[in-house]
């Protein structure tokens, strides 16, 4: 099998130089083949590479006059990229989390060990699972510990849907509401639920120290034998699922939350499931454009700024045979150049098997990147995959103005939304499954019903 050029000449420079990886590239097919072995695929992520890349440690904030004593960025971004080294600037880019500490209990605090990875990585993000809630003041002493020891605000996120994809949920002590799936919310055909109930899910993320939703989803339930989305989707309709989307992310960020709407280019009409294998879109683009991409158009308009893809094939659209995360053809020629979208494209999970089963940690970050994505979710290997940007750009296969591009843009959001490292100015112990959002759930059930 055939190596992607670039890839080849990424490792032919890197041995020259004997600067060496902290495992070997593996070959990558020129096609992904559905049918492809997934056997030997580990049941948890590797051991952190042992001979990587140390970070710079030039020391200091980068300046009172780019970031307040709050962490909030009131400078010129192009200033503050300029005093940023080339290592902090990749570590913008990854979306980091940890589910279980190194002894493999719940990770619920900032330990000495993920303290040591903050300082020396920088990254830009931390996703939050259900393994680290547990309760309230250990949540807010969680979060503020990891803002504390960011140089730079770090985005905070959650998956908090409503419905069946939620964490605050899974911790009682939470006390959080459960409101409905979007599917219900949408079956009220009434758009202002959609506005509420997102307002109301941002307040009480917003409560505990979260700035960030990766939701809502955008996707089009168009597929009865869809799975992976189902009723996570507002509607089997794409206009009703178009204006709730609008309307939700409205609701987020008025309550102070980025919204991530999701999976672009759209998964809702794919019989496979993206996180145990590869899944395919068959329409062609004239499909997408009628139905796939009307919530998302509407959700950009409405102020989303980010957008997380979709590790979907789209066979009769592009002819890269590659998902859509690697997929320049997609995210450039589609997203944004057609659909308008100059935000922060961020990847869906990179330790699913749609991309870790066929792609090694090297090549999916790199091909990711070169494709245009913006920041990276949870790779398999942080530090590895860390290592492997840093020495495409220093190999010269990414540029360094590539990797500006996409920190440019995730300074910006977090200027724009005032990401700061304050505590929340709302109290969790009222916003948290307070009888108004309990209420506002209720009805939202009573009046989906036929």
């Amino acid at each position: 099998m055939n190596r992607q050029p670039g890839l080849a000449k990424l490792i032919l420079v890197i041995l020259a130089t004997s600067l060496l990886l902290s495992s070997c590239l593996y070959s990558k097919p020129d096609n992904i083949n559905p049918s492809d072995k997934t056997d030997d695929i580990p049941s948890s992520s590797p051991e952190p590479s042992k001979d990587v890349s140390e970070p710079s440690e030039t020391g200091n904030n980068p300046g009172s006059r780019l970031i307040s004593e709050t962490g909030e960025i009131v400078g010129d971004i192009d200033d503050l990229l300029t005093s940023m080294t080339l290592e902090e600037k990749i570590g913008q880019m990854f979306f980091i989390g940890r589910r279980t500490d190194e002894n493999g209990q719940p990770q619920l605090s900032l330990d000495s060990s993920l303290k040591t990875v903050i300082d020396k990585y920088k990254p830009g993000g931390f996703i939050f699972f259900a393994e680290n809630l547990d309760n309230i003041d250990q949540t807010v002493s969680f979060i503020n510990s990891l803002q504390e020891t960011s140089r730079i605000p770090m985005f905070i996120g959650i998956d908090e849907e409503g419905g069946i994809v939620t964490r605050l949920n899974r911790a009682e002590a939470l006390h959080s509401t459960f409101m409905p799936e979007p599917f219900v919310i949408g079956r009220t055909n009434n758009s202002e639920y959609a506005y509420r109930a997102s307002k109301a899910i941002a307040k009480e993320v917003k409560s505990l120290g979260f700035n960030l939703n990766f939701a809502p989803v955008a996707d089009v339930f168009s597929n009865p034998s869809n799975k992976v989305i189902g009723r996570r989707a507002y509607s089997d309709d794409a206009n009703i699922a178009a204006e709730m989307v609008s309307e939700a992310v409205k609701g987020a960020v008025d309550a102070q939350i980025i919204p991530v709407i999701k999976h672009f280019p759209g998964h809702g009409d794919t019989l496979q499931d993206s996180h145990t294998g590869i899944a395919i879109v068959e329409n062609n683009i004239d499909r997408l454009r009628k139905v796939e991409f009307l919530p998302f158009k509407a959700g950009i308009n409405a102020g989303a700024g980010m957008v997380m893809t979709a590790h979907v094939l789209t066979p009769h659209i592009t002819d890269d045979n590659l998902p859509a995360t690697l997929s320049k053809t997609m995210l450039q020629d589609y997203l944004r150049n057609e659909l308008g979208f100059d935000g922060v494209i961020i990847t869906d999970g990179l330790e699913m098997s749609a991309i870790s089963a066929y792609y090694s940690e090297e090549e999916a970050v790199v091909m990711a990147v070169e494709a245009g994505v913006d920041m990276l979710l949870l790779p398999r290997d942080f530090e590895k995959a860390f290592n492997s940007i840093l020495e495409a750009v220093r190999a010269n296969l990414i540029s360094e103005e590539r990797i500006d591009e996409s920190v440019r843009r995730i300074l910006t959001l977090k200027k724009e939304s005032k990401i700061s490292f304050e505590k929340s100015d709302l109290d969790p112990n009222e916003v948290l499954g307070s009888p108004e959002h309990r209420a506002l759930a209720e009805s939202i059930r009573k009046d989906s019903q036929p």
